[in-house]
């Protein structure tokens, strides 16, 4: 049997008379790639914040591998939490002033220690698998978005985690550039033994990466599968959103807190 990577368990979140998760479970197995989709709005982001601690939820839990994330409180517990799990933010948050090496080597230098020779080294090695030899002095400005992103993804990988999470990855990216970052977490589950959770509104990478999906509506998952699962499903949320279609629960929802 797969080992347990995260639980999330009757997770809720408000902001304000906002309610945007009324109790969310589900489990992310060892070495799965794992797509959380939804509608716009539906806080997909949001429940990735929680998983990575960024947001405290109003109550529930959620462990990964084994670590109570709501519970933390030694710094020896917080600095475990961070050398299990990472996360790539939709815009690859780098730092500006920082060339690229120095971008992927930073928790390395900044809070190991690490001599900037050792560091340096690591990072190239891990540029250099991404496909981004010769970008080391560059800065951030001068790199594209999806370079930019796949920095970011070397940057977690030196941390060497057991999981990444990834916001929105392949937003704003071209079909070719969203293909090969589609490869890279590919990459990730079985070159590297990642565990990959995914939010995504992409449905055709969705399809393309995921072991297996959940679908996030009006604060709950309706349903989870594998993505032919997910393809057969009878669920009309599900089938409006993966067709794309103008009418449906999806729209309605919407036309009432419009209205």
């Amino acid at each position: 049997m797969k080992e347990k990577a995260i639980v999330v368990e009757n997770l809720k979140k408000s902001f304000g008379k906002k309610e945007v998760h009324k109790g969310i479970t589900f489990t992310v197995y060892d070495r799965e790639v794992f797509v959380v989709m939804g509608p716009s709005g539906t806080g997909k982001s949001v429940l990735l914040k929680q998983i990575a601690g960024l947001i405290k939820p109003d109550s529930g839990k959620i462990t990964v591998y084994g670590i109570d994330v709501l519970n933390l409180k030694r710094e020896e517990e917080v600095e475990r939490f961070r050398e299990t799990l990472t996360y790539v933010f939709q815009s690859g948050a780098l730092f500006d002033s920082y060339p690229v090496w120095y971008n992927v080597a930073f928790y390395l230098i900044e809070k190991k220690g690490l001599k900037e020779k050792e560091a340096r080294e690591k990072a190239d090695y891990y540029l250099s698998l991404l496909g981004l030899s010769g970008t080391q002095d560059l800065y951030p400005s001068e790199l594209s978005g999806g370079m930019r992103k796949r920095v970011a993804v070397a940057r977690a990988l030196c941390m060497n985690p057991k999981c990444i999470l990834f916001d929105e990855p392949t937003s704003g990216l071209d079909p070719v550039m969203t293909a090969i970052l589609d490869r890279l977490i590919l990459k990730l589950r079985d070159d590297f033994n990642k565990t990959c959770v995914v939010v995504s509104h992409d449905v055709k990478s969705a399809f393309r990466i995921a072991d297996r999906i959940a679908i996030l509506f009006d604060g709950r998952i309706v349903e989870v599968g594998t993505p032919e699962e997910i393809k057969r499903s009878q669920n009309p949320i599900v089938k409006q959103f993966i067709n794309g279609e103008p009418e449906g629960p999806i729209t309605e929802l919407l036309e009432q807190r419009d209205g």
